[in-house]
């Protein structure tokens, strides 16, 4: 049997973004004519390729390489018409593109570079039926684990390279913090976690979780604020425990089931 959604429905932030952009290149076209157009879409494309090298250098995911190839080649297709540059290269950039375009759906269908922000909220809530109490802002002790501080570190990382959370390591912990933009943290744009969502591991295998107000407010009902940070310090145990077994895979593949999102 099918679980309810615990979530609202995805708000339209970034469709919204997206919209804009659009307006942006067509107003170009419509306003300033063709050269304008062919200018503006390859410098917002070339923007794009650079925030993509940015993230690859981040997080090592070779996704991101292929989002960066397919931005470039398209770019430098439409700075070629801009400038009246060689027509071999025009023809061969977009052939490129096309290519790369293919290898980019690929990328986009498997979720490779998919931020998990959504799928970390809702299989948390999922065990928690209760509505007892609300929202606090505190930090709630999330219990123990046993760990190494390689081992945490490693997994850290790991989250990381596969966007799930972005790591900041501290002298006594590592902080995991899951944010619904992860580009604020990997663009260097944001360098605090405090009104993240996160969850710590400390040194000594202390667990904390924190969830911010604006993320529990995602949710259609309130829960049990207790049992929701207890159960998302379960969540990442588990997954820890799946990465020094071996077996990060079935973290994946766990955040890919959640096919409503």
């Amino acid at each position: 049997m099918k679980k309810p959604v615990k979530l609202k429905p995805n708000d339209l932030g970034m469709g919204i973004f997206v919209m804009v952009i659009v307006i942006i290149i067509i107003g170009s076209r419509v306003i300033f004519g063709r050269e304008a157009f062919y200018n503006v879409f390859w410098i917002i494309l070339a923007i794009s390729a650079l925030i993509h090298f940015v993230v690859l250098l981040r997080t090592k995911n070779w996704g991101h390489l292929i989002a960066m190839l397919f931005y470039l080649s398209i770019a430098a297709t439409f700075f070629n018409l801009s400038f009246h540059r060689h027509h071999f290269l025009t023809l061969f950039f977009a052939a490129s593109g096309f290519i790369l375009f293919i290898l980019f759906i690929y990328v986009m269908f498997t979720n490779r570079i998919k931020w998990r922000y959504t799928e970390i909220l809702e299989l948390a809530a999922r065990p928690v039926d209760e509505s007892d109490d609300g929202f606090s802002p505190r930090s709630f002790p999330a219990g123990e684990a046993r760990y190494a501080k390689g081992e945490v570190i490693g997994f850290a990382k790991f989250l990381l390279k596969h966007v799930i959370a972005y790591p900041y390591f501290e002298e006594n912990r590592v902080i995991l913090v899951v944010p619904q933009n992860m580009f604020g943290h990997l663009l260097f744009l944001k360098r605090s976690y405090q009104k993240d969502t996160y969850i710590s591991f400390d040194f000594n295998g202390n667990v904390s979780v924190h969830i911010a107000k604006k993320d529990y407010q995602k949710y259609k009902e309130e829960l049990t604020f207790d049992r929701l940070c207890d159960s998302f310090g379960n969540l990442f145990r588990e997954f820890l425990e799946l990465y020094q077994r071996s077996e990060s895979s079935k973290i994946i593949d766990r955040l890919n089931a959640l096919r409503f999102i």
